[in-house]
């Protein structure tokens, strides 16, 4: 319903939500996967087009869900994904064994996804998102379902490769997570109704009657509250 945001390439962009406000529906719409009934998604500068493989061969997308393939070993994921990204077959066999190094999985190599812990199986969807080296990764709600050790390591390697450059497109619900951002947006049916860097968003609280900082979560509440009550989008 009339979203609107820009995204500066390198930095970690957040979505914040709850389920069904339409965070999802504006990645699936980013990536491609499904049409925009009105307005324009632009990615690189160029309007995204279900035609425009070349631009989307510069994404890599972790969906909510795993979904990878469960008859197929963690090495042959790598395989099978490399491949569907036209690596070229020369290069295929170093960037999988590059993959199992950088996310810690040697060791399960040769193991099938559903018999691995739910932080392994998110290394290596994360894994299979970055193989070809994308500019762009969208990332839908990674850690739902994590641990805090897991999540923590999750972040570490999100950071890392936005320190390597790769613009991160996130959704979460976490809002101790959305901190990492470097910008954000809190939509709520279909509407954006604030944007802008984590501290940004926290002055659209009211003060803490102690004197001390409001919180992402004290924005969120006060922004959404405001809504529900018919207020004006901030």
């Amino acid at each position: 319903d009339h979203v609107s945001f820009r995204i500066r390439r390198g930095e970690i962009f957040g979505f914040l939500g709850s389920n069904g406000c339409g965070k999802t529906t504006t990645m699936r719409m980013l990536t491609g996967l499904i049409p925009a009934t009105e307005g324009e998604a632009r990615l690189f500068g160029k309007p995204v087009g279900d035609d425009d493989i070349a631009v989307r061969r510069q994404l890599g997308y972790m969906t909510q869900s795993f979904s990878l393939y469960g008859e197929l070993n963690v090495r042959q994921n790598l395989l099978l994904y490399a491949r569907l990204y036209r690596i070229p077959e020369e290069e295929v066999a170093g960037r999988v064994e590059e993959m199992l190094k950088r996310f810690g999985l040697e060791s399960v190599a040769q193991s099938l996804p559903d018999s691995l812990p739910l932080g392994i199986r998110q290394r290596l969807s994360l894994a299979a998102a970055v193989v070809h080296r994308p500019q762009i990764l969208i990332l839908d709600e990674p850690t739902s379902g994590a641990d805090p050790w897991a999540r923590r390591d999750f972040w570490q390697r999100i950071g890392a490769l936005a320190d390597s450059g790769v613009t991160i497109i996130i959704t979460t619900h976490f809002l101790d997570e959305a901190e990492f951002c470097d910008s954000m947006v809190i939509m709520m049916a279909g509407r954006v109704l604030a944007k802008g860097t984590p501290a940004e968003i926290r002055k659209l609280a009211p003060a803490p009657a102690d004197g001390s900082t409001p919180s992402l979560q004290d924005a969120f509440i006060a922004v959404t509250e405001k809504e529900r009550k018919g207020g004006a989008a901030i």
